[in-house]
């Protein structure tokens, strides 16, 4: 499937950026359907839709990659962040003290997978690979991992898949107002800012010596 390519929006962010760190939570659809699953709140995502988002594009050469999975969609994990161009490294776990639902066991669980690229160095090595936050709304993660990334990996900063504005992080989403478009991945304000790059004037053509 032919990967698309990242364009800026012309207003939200700065031209050509990339990132050093990009945390993302994609709307697996592997074991998130039925009446109480994520598809009665968000539309989902396949694998290979996933996969051929152009991260590797948004991505400086040293890079962090900060992959959110459910216990259904981990082993997909690995895939997708093979595709965009990143080594998995550890797991980070985040331990829900709230009985939760699950297809075979009661999950209480969700985790980050870590990886790099490039000679990416982490900041600090004693962050432990578990940590405990409470369960808010559905599929909101805890603003503690804010919090652990910048501890271990450097900015700029980006999140996919936003769906609150971070202070010091761009983001894109289906539910925010996005810093970056990515052609064949439409998310509302998108509409908003080709509106503003239409209404920009013009600079007039140079006539040509006689």
């Amino acid at each position: 499937m032919k990967q698309h390519k990242l364009i800026q929006s012309p207003e939200n962010a700065a031209p050509h950026r990339r990132y050093r760190t990009i945390m993302a939570d994609p709307p697996w659809d592997i074991l998130q359907r039925g009446h109480r699953g994520a598809d009665q709140h968000y539309p989902l995502m396949t694998v290979e839709q996933i996969k051929n988002m152009p991260v590797v594009d948004l991505a400086e050469d040293d890079a962090y990659l900060w992959l959110w999975v459910t216990n259904g969609s981990w082993r997909a994990g690995y895939d997708v962040m093979e595709a965009w161009g990143f080594t998995y490294r550890s797991p980070l776990t985040w331990v829900k003290p709230r009985l939760q639902l699950g297809q075979y066991l009661r999950n209480m669980t969700e985790h980050v997978l870590f990886g790099t690229r490039g000679k990416a160095k982490v900041n600090f090595r004693a962050q432990p690979t578990w940590f405990i936050a409470p369960v808010q709304e559905h599929s909101h993660k805890p603003e503690e991992q804010y919090a652990i990334i910048e501890r271990v990996s450097g900015g700029p900063y980006l999140e996919l898949f936003a769906r609150r504005a971070q202070p010091g992080w761009d983001a894109w989403g289906n539910e925010i107002d996005s810093n970056i478009m990515i052609p064949g991945y439409p998310v509302p304000s998108d509409a908003k800012h080709l509106r503003q790059e239409a209404d920009q004037p013009r600079a007039a053509p140079e006539k040509l010596a006689t």
